[in-house]
């Protein structure tokens, strides 16, 4: 058996007696823990930590924010977070992951996975670890033991996972879903979706990274990612003036989009990018930092604006995503782009001068102005045509 002090971060000193019937209860990750005869080192409302009896086997239970879907490229994620927490919070050297799987259980998916590390002194541990979802949140609990009591650990979590009750059941995720406001709505892609209501408060702080200016007008979608952070996705009906944004009126109205939503800081963006969306209609794309993106689609009361903000490594597919909602974004009847005839005038003269509303008009004008001066012309006697002794 190691020493006590192998895990130092679950240190003896300081605990409490455990609940007589050992249930650890934590509200806050949505799910209480079953654990009788164990010592408890630490408890709240979302964490626990405790040891068995003979500090032959220690256990952990936590949760982080946002509810994942449990798959292959999660577990993958989750693995690699447990590898990171036995080195920095563990002490742990040579950490080896030597199985992870997805498996259901009473229809849930849960990940289950086993590290083998060095401790201090060279001694050598292992790690049983599961994850499983409640509502909103990505539950973990782990057991940790010298490498010749794993068979030991891998039956007290066993134990652990078999006794827990979930006070919090997660929400059937995985379903393509739709993102929608006042203007329009679009199909989310792969890996976004709409925000649970037990995600609000994370999600509301993802706002901030964008330069939304008022949530209430925003609708969010989140791509959530291990170890409780998420990238959002806005749709925000940002209002303003209704104009014509095309191929040619693309570069003045792409500067004056820029300076709408980051003032003189928009001199110091690159170019945007246009976004081809169908019949002629073109969309804004704005690369406003790395990590941050902006777009915007002309209606017919102002601008919708889009945003993508994330983790910086995120930042192409961010950009990706933002282009692909900005092609998606299905305008509704009342929100169609539908310019006044003065505003459609002003367009065509200053951008498309060739344009037949332009050239026809002018060319009418034109020779109705030619008409009038030859009947001016016309009308006005030759010299000398009213001298009689010119007869």
């Amino acid at each position: 058996m190691l020493p006590l002090a192998f895990f130092v971060s679950i240190a003896t000193a300081g605990e409490t007696d455990q609940p007589a019937d050992g249930k650890f209860s934590m509200p806050q990750s949505g799910f209480t823990l079953t654990a009788p005869g164990w010592h408890m080192a630490r408890w709240s409302d979302w964490d626990w930590k405790g040891r068995t009896a003979d500090s032959a086997v220690f256990g952990r239970a936590w949760s982080t924010s946002y509810q994942l879907v449990l798959d292959d490229e999660v577990a993958k994620g989750l693995t690699a977070e447990w590898k990171a927490l036995i080195e920095s919070e563990e002490g742990g050297a040579d950490v080896a992951v030597t199985s992870v799987n997805v498996e259901e259980v009473a229809g849930q998916k849960r990940v289950r996975a086993t590290l083998t590390f060095t401790a201090r002194g060279g001694l050598k541990g292992v790690c049983h670890a599961a994850a499983f979802a409640t509502r909103g949140l990505t539950a973990q609990v782990w057991t940790i033991a010298p490498s010749q009591g794993s068979e030991r650990a891998a039956k007290q979590l066993d134990q652990l996972l078999t006794q827990l009750e979930v006070t919090s059941p997660p929400a059937a995720l995985g379903a393509t879903e739709t993102l929608s406001d006042d203007a329009g709505e679009l199909v989310l892609p792969s890996g976004w979706r709409l925000p649970l209501d037990a995600e609000a408060t994370e999600v509301t702080a993802l706002y901030g990274k964008t330069g939304a200016k008022d949530s209430r007008l925003c609708t969010a979608a989140i791509h959530p990612y291990v170890g409780g952070v998420a990238d959002v996705l806005l749709l925000c009906g940002e209002g303003g003036n209704a104009v014509v944004v095309d191929e040619f009126s693309f570069a003045d109205e792409a500067v004056l989009f820029g300076q709408q939503l980051f003032g003189k800081a928009a001199e110091k963006l690159p170019p945007a990018e246009m976004v081809v969306r169908g019949q002629g209609d073109v969309a804004i794309l704005v690369h406003a930092n790395t990590g941050l993106w902006a777009g915007g689609v002309d209606t017919s009361t102002g601008t919708e604006v889009i945003w993508t903000s994330g983790a910086d490594g995120h930042d192409t597919a961010l950009g990706d995503t933002a282009r692909a909602a900005l092609k998606a974004l299905k305008l509704n009847d009342a929100a169609q782009p539908n310019p006044g005839l003065g505003a459609l005038v002003f367009h065509r003269m200053t951008y498309q001068p060739t344009h037949p509303m332009v050239l026809v008009p002018g060319l009418l004008a034109l020779g109705l102005l030619g008409g009038i001066i030859m009947m001016i012309l016309r009308s006005t006697p030759k010299p000398g045509a009213d001298d009689p002794q010119a007869l």
